[in-house]
C-alpha cells in the first residue's frame, strides 16, 4: 500500500512537519538574534576582546552559531520541501528513482526525499564532491 493513500496517516505526518517547521524557525531566529547581540555587544566595546584568548574564544562561538544556523536552515528548507511534497501529492515518492519511500523511514525522518538506497548514493556523493573540492 502507498503511504499516501492512508489520509490519516499522510495528515498526522503533516502536522509533525509543521511543528518540526516552526521549532526550527524559532530556533533560526534565536540564533540570529544572538549573532546580532554578540555583534552589538562587541561594537559597543570597541573591540572584538582585550585578550588574544578572548578573541579566539569569540570568533569559535560565531563560527559554531554561523555552523549551527547553516544545519537549521538545511532542515528548515528540507521540511519545507517535505510539506510542498504533501501539498503537490507526491509525498513518499523518491525524488531519484520515483519509487515509494519506505513507511517506516517517513515515520523516522518525515522530510525525507529519498528511498534508503538512493539517499546511500546521494551522500557519497556528497561526501565524494566535498573531498575534492
Amino acid at each position: 500500500m502507498n503511504v499516501t493513500d492512508n489520509r490519516e496517516w499522510l495528515e498526522t505526518i503533516r502536522a509533525r512537519l509543521e511543528q518540526r517547521r516552526e521549532e526550527l524557525e524559532r530556533q533560526y531566529q534565536q540564533g540570529l538574534r544572538f549573532l546580532v547581540a554578540e555583534g552589538q555587544s562587541q561594537a559597543d566595546e570597541g573591540t572584538v576582546a582585550s585578550h588574544p584568548a578572548d578573541a579566539a574564544s569569540d570568533v569559535m562561538m560565531a563560527e559554531y552559531q554561523q555552523t549551527m544556523l547553516r544545519t537549521l536552515e538545511e532542515e528548515l528548507q528540507e521540511v519545507r520541501l517535505a510539506l510542498e511534497r504533501i501539498m503537490e501529492g507526491r509525498y513518499g515518492i523518491c525524488v531519484d528513482c520515483g519509487r515509494p519511500i519506505e513507511r517506516e523511514r517517513l515515520e523516522a525522518v518525515p522530510w525525507a526525499a529519498r528511498c534508503i538506497a538512493d539517499q546511500g548514493r546521494f551522500e557519497k556523493e556528497v561526501e565524494r564532491q566535498r573531498r575534492s573540492s
